[in-house]
């Protein structure tokens, strides 16, 4: 008699039937997580997670559907460090600000050429030519080429 309680009481202990499952959490409070993730405070965020976690321990079939959702977006969503560096539009502003400083660039250099003052006459190829047959009559350059002996 006393050995068929106690195993009763074992039973009953082991069984799922005879712990207190928590209920399951309403549709408004993790319905459309992903939305209001960020804007919610921190305190409500670990809540969130300390109550799910409670309802993962129990059989996967028990959840609702929005407890799944909210389950695998608090463990794998775009929030935290996997948000994505850059949002939907930043892709054009990236190529605009590259085209803009391109075209800045050129405007820049063109402007600044446009008040220089014009290139000096030794730049010439005449000039050039005049100044290396000089430097080969006057042996000036012995380490690179006038004046070595070939």
């Amino acid at each position: 008699m006393f050995r068929k309680s106690i195993q009763r009481l074992a039973v009953r202990h082991q069984s799922s039937v005879a712990k207190s499952a928590p209920r399951p959490l309403s549709n408004a409070y993790v319905g459309k997580l992903e939305t209001r993730w960020t804007s919610l405070p921190k305190e409500d965020q670990s809540a969130l997670i300390d109550s799910l976690k409670t309802r993962m321990e129990l059989p996967w079939q028990e959840l609702t559907p929005a407890e799944k959702k909210a389950a695998y977006y608090i463990s794998f969503g775009e929030w935290g460090p996997r948000r994505p560096l850059y949002g939907p539009g930043d892709q054009a502003k990236v190529v605009y600000g590259v085209l803009g400083g391109i075209f800045a660039s050129i405007v820049i250099y063109a402007g600044i050429r446009a008040i220089s003052a014009p290139a000096p006459a030794t730049v010439n190829r005449e000039w050039q030519e005049a100044s290396d047959e000089y430097l080969k009559s006057k042996n000036a350059n012995p380490f690179t080429g006038y004046s070595q002996i070939q």
